[in-house]
C-alpha cells in the first residue's frame, strides 16, 4: 500500500495497510482490482470527511483533506476553511438540547447559510451530506431526519437510491472516525514512548 493514513510508526502495519486498503474503498470506489458502482462524487466524499475531521478536531487530517478538497475543486483555502469552519460551528449546537422554538430559528438560519455553501460548491446536497454525516457521527436523531429529508428530495431528483448515498456516507464517517481517532492521539504516544 502506497498511501499513508496514520502519521506515526506505532500501528500495526497489518492494521494500518487494512485502513489504506479502506481509504481506497471509501474514496476511489476501488481495492485496486476490483471496482464497484459509486453514488456521490469524490468532491463530495472529501467535503464530507474534511468536515468530519474538523468536527473532531484532527490537525493531520483537516491538513490531508483540505489538500485533497483543493485538488477536486476550484475553491480558494481562505473560502474553503471559512465555509467548513461556518458548518461545523453550526453543527455544534444540539437541537436536542435546545427549544422547539431555538430549532426552528436554527432551521431557518441553516437552510440560508446552507446555500452560501451550496453556490460555493455548486452542489445544493453538499451541506446536508455534511449535516447528515456529522449526524450520524454523534447519533443525532433530528440531524439524521432533517438533513435526510433534504437529501430524499435531492437525489431522487438525480434518480439515485437514498440507500445508496446513505450507504456512502456511512462508509465515509466509519472510515473517519477510525482514522481521526487514532491520529489525535499520535503526539501523546510519541510523547509517552520518548
Amino acid at each position: 500500500m502506497n498511501k499513508t493514513v496514520f502519521q506515526d510508526k506505532v500501528f500495526p502495519r497489518h492494521i494500518s495497510d487494512l485502513m489504506s486498503l479502506m481509504q481506497m474503498m471509501v474514496f476511489d470506489g476501488t481495492d485496486g482490482e476490483e471496482k464497484w458502482d459509486t453514488y456521490l462524487s469524490l468532491k463530495q466524499k472529501e467535503y464530507v470527511a474534511l468536515g468530519i475531521s474538523q468536527y473532531y478536531q484532527c490537525d493531520f487530517c483537516i491538513e490531508h483533506h483540505t489538500k485533497a478538497v483543493l485538488k477536486v475543486d476550484k475553491v480558494q483555502k481562505n473560502t474553503l476553511e471559512q465555509n467548513i469552519n461556518s458548518i461545523i460551528l453550526f453543527l455544534r449546537i444540539d437541537t436536542r438540547t435546545v427549544t422547539k422554538s431555538e430549532t426552528a430559528q436554527w432551521i431557518n438560519s441553516w437552510k440560508k447559510f446552507s446555500r452560501h455553501l451550496s453556490v460555493d460548491t455548486n452542489d445544493n446536497a453538499m451541506p446536508y451530506l455534511i449535516g447528515f454525516s456529522v449526524g450520524i457521527a454523534r447519533n443525532d436523531e433530528f440531524l439524521i431526519h432533517f438533513c435526510g429529508e433534504e437529501l430524499k428530495l435531492i437525489f431522487a431528483e438525480k434518480n439515485i437510491e437514498l440507500s445508496k448515498v446513505i450507504g456512502e456516507l456511512e462508509a465515509v464517517v466509519i472510515f473517519m472516525k477510525a482514522a481521526v481517532s487514532k491520529n489525535r492521539i499520535v503526539d501523546k504516544i510519541n510523547t509517552l514512548l520518548e
